[in-house]
């Protein structure tokens, strides 16, 4: 099944890895699209074209001011505030910028220009999408930093074998500690052992605290996949049917006539067209927000993006269901299910879901960049929920998250017929798919499966070479930005090539 674009929730929210637009465009070795050292004669060139005049002569209220008249209003409210915010800080930080070059990708119209800061030299894409139906204004818009071109120069497409992986991983991790004060941690797996396993940078600035391979990281959206594992669990044991409408296992639910017409299955693969819950009024209320049947309201209450299997659209909100349908379906809290059905069998002793008020040992700070051209961190504090949730906000371990993938493509947690249920008919996003809570992308002629993570002051992912049993994992306390999941999957590409014909 393609489903249409949607870009108004394509770019900030998309954290799996399936290399999003955003994150396609945010290191130059990603990107396969011709190059043009020319802004191109389009409607997206001649906003580029603003966008850079304005940064260099404007102050922050006026380019805000400006910018808000070219932003079509059906792109959501938090993406437009976002990029307000973006272009108040090139304003504040970049010393002005110059145009680079600019490549079409994507879908039609869209345009990714890479401008230059002059302060401090950092590249930034600037994404554009034209909306068709509104002159003069963006269906879409984003601003990422971009690493530094050189980080993967020499990196073989095929061939590489263990030692090249290693050598090459560990002479990323130091240029990403140099030039971009990197903090984090990569891991990689052939499967039986663990071969490349090593961390850079602080676990907590405040107080000096290095990273180590003990250290517990937030990893965001990773969580979707335990709680993908827990609905398939319950189905796998009968318990629970992939096409049970929301209705039935959750008579609770505030919106009855909404709840009738979405699925389990379309719950777990984005297609159920539930949005988010991430409003003002949760972040007024955090503490309120602990289980899942805390959040039922709140989601009730947004509004539906499209109806119930007629597009794809990323929704936390829809995991937080899958959440309470397991507690309802199991009779155990979310957090004990997945504790005793998850991350016990997969010997996880370093993963879990802690609140603001728990004391939680080795747990990294977060720490994030209030923009593309801003060279100030910030603690992540009051960007976090209370507590971890079935949608993300949980912590773990490299370790952990291997024995995970181990455990996962093993048969530890769910049969063989299950496993293939859960990547069946996954539904096309960018150049992959996203299965039931897995995202799903070709390389080399296998298949790489997992899941992504990322907020401000967290970036983790998890990259399975499902044929061959290989694995990589990254965790990081700085985000969000696309650099840990390209590094990861640009790894995974590698691993999924060895043993293939060149």
């Amino acid at each position: 099944m393609k489903l249409p674009f949607r870009p108004n929730r394509f770019v900030s929210s998309v954290l799996v890895p399936i290399l999003t637009v955003t994150a396609a465009v945010a290191s130059t070795a990603a990107s396969a699209s011709p190059v043009s050292t020319t802004m191109p004669d389009t409607e997206a060139g001649e906003i580029g074209e603003m966008v850079i005049a304005r940064i260099n002569a404007d102050d922050q209220t006026s380019i805000q001011q400006w910018a808000s008249t070219i932003l079509a209003p059906t792109i959501d409210a938090s993406m437009q505030d976002a990029f307000l915010k973006q272009l108040a800080v090139a304003v504040r930080d970049s010393g002005g910028v110059d145009f680079v070059d600019a490549r079409t990708q994507g879908p039609p119209g869209m345009l990714v220009v890479t401008i230059k800061g002059r302060r401090t030299g950092q590249l930034v894409a600037l994404v554009l999408l034209p909306d068709p139906e509104q002159p003069g204004k963006l269906a879409m818009v984003d601003m990422v930093s971009i690493d530094d071109p050189t980080l993967y120069d020499g990196w073989p497409e095929t061939g590489a074998s263990q030692a090249d992986i290693a050598r090459l991983a560990g002479a990323a991790l130091d240029q990403l500690a140099n030039t971009t004060d990197f903090s984090g941690c990569l891991s990689i797996s052939d499967g039986a052992t663990t071969f490349f396993d090593e961390c850079r940078g602080l676990a907590d600035r405040t107080f000096g605290v290095a990273t180590d391979r003990e250290t517990k990281f937030h990893i965001g959206s990773m969580n979707k996949m335990f709680t993908a594992v827990a609905i398939a669990q319950l189905a796998e044991s009968g318990k629970l049917r992939w096409d049970a409408s929301l209705a039935e296992v959750m008579p609770e639910y505030p919106d009855q006539a909404a709840a009738a017409k979405i699925t389990v299955w379309q719950l777990l693969r984005h297609t159920s067209g539930l949005g988010d819950f991430f409003v003002p009024e949760f972040f007024q209320n955090r503490e309120k927000f602990v289980n899942p049947g805390d959040y039922l309201d709140l989601i009730a209450r947004q509004p539906i993006v499209f109806e119930p299997g007629a597009d794809w659209s990323y929704s936390n909100a829809g995991y937080i269901l899958l959440g309470r349908i397991v507690e309802n379906v199991s009779g155990e809290s979310y957090f004990d299910y997945v504790e005793r059905h998850i991350f016990e069998p997969a010997g996880m002793t370093s993963s879990g879901f802690g609140s603001l008020e728990d004391v939680t040992e080795k747990l990294a700070t977060g720490y994030f960049k209030d923009g593309a051209f801003a060279t100030t961190w910030k603690a992540n504090w009051m960007t976090l929920p209370f507590k971890g949730s079935p949608a993300g906000g949980g912590y773990s371990t490299n370790e952990d998250l291997l024995k995970f993938a181990n455990a996962f493509q093993g048969g530890k947690l769910v049969g063989p017929a299950t496993l293939q249920k859960m990547f069946e008919d996954g539904v096309r996003v960018g150049p992959g798919k996203y299965a039931a809570g897995f995202g799903d992308r070709p390389s080399n002629g296998r298949q790489i499966r997992g899941h992504a993570g990322g907020a401000p002051g967290m970036s983790a992912n998890l990259a399975m070479v499902w044929e061959t049993g290989a694995a990589v994992a990254v965790t990081s306390n700085q985000g969000d930005t696309p650099t840990a999941m390209l590094l990861s999957e640009r790894i995974a590409d590698m691993l999924a090539s060895q043993g293939q014909k060149p």
